[in-house]
This record gives structure tokens, sequence and C-alpha cells, in this order.
């Protein structure tokens, strides 16, 4: 009988891998894996776990919120749900399942999804309070925007617990009450915006440690007192606006510390005194805007140096004395009013320098003199208001050459002379106001090329002869005042061409001859 040779002998079992210690290295491997990935995974699970906190304090917080309001825009807060219903595979059912808060509407969340870090809910047609708003659920929020709702009632202290905010805006909302001290704790805000409320009181002194501000606009509120001096301590302030408030006193002279400042706007208060000399230190102003206050005194000459300015809004104060030459060097000028003040003395010729300004408004003063031709050079202006001074002399015809000219006002002066033909030129004039003058002699016929003028305002004049019929081409003109002057003959009958005519004044004349037939044709005339 035959035996095999290995099969049954003790050395040759001893050479061969029992089955299981052959796998006994990959079951080892396997298990370290799973344990490794066993607690990676708990790992992983722990820190979501920690977000999921985080988001779920923040979404919490927010429909907290949501619930207190009064109203709010359905479209905008609907989405504001911690799940969402959807049909199942099966038609028959509907299953929930969970929406991360970083989806909802007005809300936006950090790159990894953890935390809140903006609500933006602008013109959401929010109506309530913010007191039951947590702000201290929000530890890593950055922009807040309100703006544009119906919310009531004061800022809550607990703002300051926002310590990251960096954009801060509620403005055109019905808030009230006065700016907590807590604002202050924001050290990281860069946008301070609060116009249009009811807010009330003085600017908190402590506002002046907020160093990283660039914008403040608090305009259209109920602020009173003085403007705190600490406010110079701003240095990295841009836009400073205070307009439409309550406040008095005089403008702290420390303002032109802040050399950054690129707006100023200090118009519709309660201040008073001169306008103080160290404005003129704000080189990077571009708009600067004190209308509508008590201010007095002389503008100081030293305004002329803020050779970035674009925009000078002075009007309806009490300043007096001459307008100073050295305005000229503001060769980016655009805008220029001082209406309703006491200037008084000649217009500066230099002003004629000022090549890039749109509109000048000089009315409502004691200016005299002769206007100057030099004003022709400003061949971008639109609007030129003269009216309401003791300008006497001629027009100068060189204002003809003013081919941009859509508003040309020397009402109530002592203007004489005749109306100088070359005004037939300003091809886009609309407003051609010569009212309350002493001119004399005929209306040129030239006055028929304004083929834009909508309004012509001609009365209490000298002006004598026949009303020209070359008027009958003004085919856009509405208003057309001719009284109180010495027009002669009849009413020319292509008056009645005139169909855009609402008004028209021809009373207190020497005019004769029977009453055109064709005026008839004016239906949309309301008084003659």
């Amino acid at each position: 009988m035959a035996y095999s040779t290995t099969t049954n002998t003790p050395s040759t079992r001893s050479l061969t891998t029992p089955p299981f210690l052959f796998f006994f290295p990959t079951v080892v491997a396997f298990l370290c894996l799973v344990s490794f990935f066993t607690s990676s995974t708990a790992f992983s699970s722990e820190s979501r776990l920690v977000v999921s906190d985080q988001l779920s304090s923040e979404a919490e917080a927010l429909l907290k919120w949501k619930a207190s309001l009064l109203n709010y825009s359905v479209a905008a807060l609907d989405s504001w749900k911690l799940t969402i219903t959807s049909p199942s595979p099966n038609v028959s059912t509907m299953a929930s399942s969970p929406i991360s808060p970083c989806k909802w509407f007005g809300i936006t969340c950090n790159k990894v999804g953890s935390s809140v870090v903006e609500i933006s809910l602008p013109e959401a047609e929010l109506q309530g309070t913010l007191h039951n708003l947590t702000f201290s659920s929000f530890p890593n929020l950055l922009r807040l925007n309100l703006s544009l709702n119906g919310l009531i009632g004061p800022i809550p202290m607990h703002i300051g617990s926002l310590s990251k905010l960096t954009h801060f805006d509620l403005s055109n909302n019905n808030l009230s009450g006065v700016l907590p001290l807590t604002l202050s704790n924001l050290s990281s805000l860069r946008f301070l915006v609060l116009h249009a409320n009811e807010i009330t009181g003085r600017i908190p002194l402590e506002i002046g440690n907020m160093k990283n501000l660039i914008k403040l606009s608090i305009g259209w509120n109920k602020f009173t007192g003085l403007i705190p001096p600490v406010l110079a301590n701003l240095t990295n302030l841009k836009y400073l606006y205070l307009h439409s408030n309550e406040f008095s006193g005089s403008i702290p002279s420390e303002i032109g510390d802040l050399e950054n400042l690129i707006g100023l706007a200090l118009n519709q208060n309660k201040l008073s005194g001169p306008i103080p000399r160290s404005l003129a230190n704000l080189s990077k102003l571009e708009k600067l805007h004190l209308y509508e206050n008590e201010f007095s005194g002389p503008v100081p000459s030293e305004i002329g140096d803020l050779e970035n300015l674009v925009e000078l809004y002075l009007p309806q104060n009490k300043l007096n004395g001459p307008i100073p030459r050295s305005l000229a060097n503001l060769s980016k000028l655009e805008k220029l009013y001082l209406y309703e003040n006491e200037f008084s003395g000649q217009m500066p010729s230099e002003i004629g320098d000022l090549e890039n300004l749109i509109e000048l408004d000089l009315s409502q003063n004691k200016l005299s003199g002769p206007i100057p031709r030099s004003l022709a050079n400003l061949s971008k202006l639109e609007k030129l208001y003269l009216y309401e001074n003791e300008f006497s002399g001629l027009v100068p015809s060189e204002i003809g050459d003013m081919g941009n000219l859509i508003e040309l006002s020397l009402g109530q002066n002592i203007l004489c002379g005749s109306i100088p033909r070359s005004l037939g030129n300003l091809s886009k004039l609309e407003n051609l106001y010569l009212y309350e003058n002493e001119f004399s002699g005929p209306v040129p016929s030239e006055m028929g090329d304004l083929k834009n003028l909508v309004e012509l305002y001609l009365p209490q004049n000298k002006l004598s002869g026949p009303i020209p019929c070359s008027l009958a081409n003004l085919s856009k003109l509405d208003k057309l005042y001719l009284r109180g002057n010495e027009f002669s003959g009849p009413v020319p009958s292509k008056i009645g061409d005139m169909e855009n005519l609402i008004l028209l004044s021809l009373g207190q004349n020497k005019l004769r001859g029977p009453i055109p037939h064709s005026l008839a044709n004016l239906s949309r005339l309301e008084q003659q």
C-alpha cells in the first residue's frame, strides 16, 4: 500500500501554516481601521454637534424675534423654519427634512456654515421692536441691515454685545429713544447708519471711542444739544451726516482735524456762529452742506483751499460780506449754492473760472453791480439763479454762449436795456425768468427759437411793441407771463397754436383789438 511521504509526517505538519493564522494580520489591520474611523466619526459628530448648537441658538433667537413681530413680509420670512416638508417617494405621504438657518432669506453664514455673520432684511415690511432680538446669541455677526422697515421703540442696550459688528444700518424706520451708551462697545464698527428715525437726546460722548468708524449717518432724527468735539477722535471718518436735527451752538473747530472726511452734512439744524476756518484743513472734502442754519459773518476765504470740493451748499443762513474771490480756486466745484443770505457787493468776476460749475445760485441776497461777462466761460452751467438781488446794467450778450443752460432766472433786479437777441441761442433753455426789472424795447423775435422753453416770465418791465408772432413757435410752452408791460397792438392769432399753454397772462398792457377766436384752441388753458 502506498502512502504519501508528506501527508502525515510531523516535520511536514510543523512547516505548514494553519488557515486561521494566514488571515490573522488582515483581520488585525481591519479592526484597527474600524477603530480609527469609529473614533474619527465620533469626533466629527461631536464637532458637528457643537456647530449645530451654535446655529441652533442663533436660529432660536431669530424665530423668537420673528414671533414677536407685528408684521413682516411673508415672502421674505416664510423660509425661516427648521424643517421643510416635501412629497416623499411614496406620493401618498409627506416627509420632513431639516433646513439650515444658513439657507433662510436674509441670513448669511460663515464659509464653514457654523455661525450667522450677516442679517440683511431691508424693505421686508418688518413691524415691531428690537427688544426680543437677543443680540448676544450672535457672537460672530458682522453686518446687520434692517433699514427701510417699520421698526419702533428704542435701540436696546444689549446691542453692545455684537463685538464683531462692522456694518450697522437701521435707517428709515420709526425708532425712538436715545442712543444707548453701549454702542461704544462696538469697537469694530465701520458704518453706523441710523438716519430717518425719531431718535432723540444728545450724541453720547462715548461715540468718540469708536475709532474704526468710516461713516456716521444720523440725519433726519431729533437729536439736540451741541455737536461734541470728541467726534474729532474718529480719525478714519469719511462721512459725517448730522443734518436735519436740532443741534445748536457752533461747529467745533476740532472738526477740521478729520483729515479723511469726504462728506460733511450739518444742514437743517439750529447751528450758529461763524463757519470755522479750520474746515479748510479738510483737504479731501468733496461735499460741504451747511444750509438752513443760523450761521453768520463772512465766508472764510480759506474755504477756497478745499481743492477737492464738488458741492458747496451754504444757503438760508445769515452769512454776509462779499463772496470771497478765493472760491474761484475750487476748480472741481460743480454746485455753488449761496442763496438766501445777506451777501453784498459785486459778484467776483473770478466765478467765471469755475469751469466745472453746473449749478450756480446766488439769489435772494444783496449783491449789486453788473452781471460779470466772465460767466459766459461756464460752458457746463445748466442753472443760473441770480434773482432777488440788486444787479444793475445790461444783461451781457455773452450769456447767449452758455449752450447748456436749462434755467436762467434774473428776476427782481434793476437790470435794464433790451433783452439780448443772443438769448435765442440757448437751445436747451426750459425756463426763462426776467420779471420785475427795467427791461425796455421789444421782445426779440429770436425768442421764438427757444424750442425747449416751457416757462417764459417777462412781467413787470417796460417792454413795448407788439407781441412777436414767433412766440407761437414755442410748442412746449405752458406758461407765458407778459403782464405789466407796455405791449401794444393786437394779440397775435397764432398764440392759439400754442396747444400746451396752461397759463397766459397779458393784462396791464396797451393791447387792443378783438380777442382772437383762435384762443379757443387752447384746450389746456386755465387762466388768461
